[in-house]
């Protein structure tokens, strides 16, 4: 059985006291660096001044597998490859944290994030950029078409269903045309107008909108009957507007003379 490509490295935290009103701590990943056995078991504190202080957490495997190929070309394609860090807060004491894993694949953070864990990604250096590019270009395997589930386990609907699947796609029937009724018609205008007038004169609606509306037609009859001639003569008289009662009248002016030829059309004033 051969051995998995792996390397060893430690994790450096950083804790800041009271960062807020809301947070009595607040933690964040600085950096991954080699660990070839001499920084111990156990986390060690490297710095502390009161308000920030750095840990050390060693001891971490990180391992390349093939069936994890994916997870690294995720990374690596997304244009600046990373360290995915996970920690989880200490449940018996909140000043400290447990980190989980230190791994290189995109998919295992995405699950890391999935079971609510914090997963923090630092810069990868480009040397293991490189040897996680050679590894994952040798066994990166990209996924091909599922397979068929064996038709002897599938239910007589689920049968049907690939067929069902696989008919040809039904064409879109045609637009339905608007019927005649709903298309504006092309009518004179004579015959419109007509139709209009017609509406007006026999719907209630608009002949007695207001209680003053008058038929046109009857109108029109009442203006030329004796009685409204004779009604209208008295209101013109009343207003001074007739001069048939005048007796004394002067002859009307005569006719001024015609304009001489190559008069320029105008008369000689006298």
């Amino acid at each position: 059985m051969s051995q998995q490509p792996c390397i060893q490295v430690a994790v450096v935290m950083e804790r800041i006291a009271a960062p807020n009103a809301w947070e009595a701590w607040q933690f964040r990943a600085v950096e991954v660096v080699p660990d070839e056995g001499v920084f111990g078991p156990a986390p060690r504190q490297l710095h502390d001044d009161g308000k920030t202080s750095r840990w050390l957490h060693p001891g971490f495997r990180v391992e390349l597998f093939a069936d994890e190929c994916k997870g690294y070309f995720l990374n690596l394609t997304s244009g600046r490859p990373v360290w995915f860090v996970s920690w989880r807060e200490d449940d018996d004491d909140p000043s400290r944290v447990e980190i989980t894993a230190v791994s290189l694949s995109y998919i295992e953070a995405d699950r890391r994030l999935t079971a609510e864990e914090r997963v923090e990604n630092l810069p990868l250096e480009p040397e293991l950029c490189e040897w996680l590019r050679l590894f994952t270009n040798e066994h990166f395997r990209p996924d091909t078409g599922r397979k068929v589930r064996a038709q002897s386990f599938l239910s007589p609907e689920e049968r049907a269903r690939p067929m069902a699947d696989a008919a040809p796609p039904v064409p879109e029937p045609a637009p339905v045309p608007c019927p005649a009724a709903l298309t504006p018609p092309t009518v004179d205008a004579d015959v419109r107008n007509a139709a209009l007038r017609q509406l007006f004169h026999t719907d209630p609606h608009f002949r007695a909108s207001d209680g003053l509306d008058v038929n046109a037609d009857e109108a029109a009859a009442s203006e030329h009957s004796p009685l409204e001639r004779q009604r209208q003569i008295l209101r013109a008289r009343a207003f001074g507007l007739l001069d048939d009662e005048l007796v004394d009248q002067g002859e009307p002016a005569a006719d001024p003379p015609a304009p001489a030829p190559g008069g320029g059309g105008y008369c000689k004033p006298t």
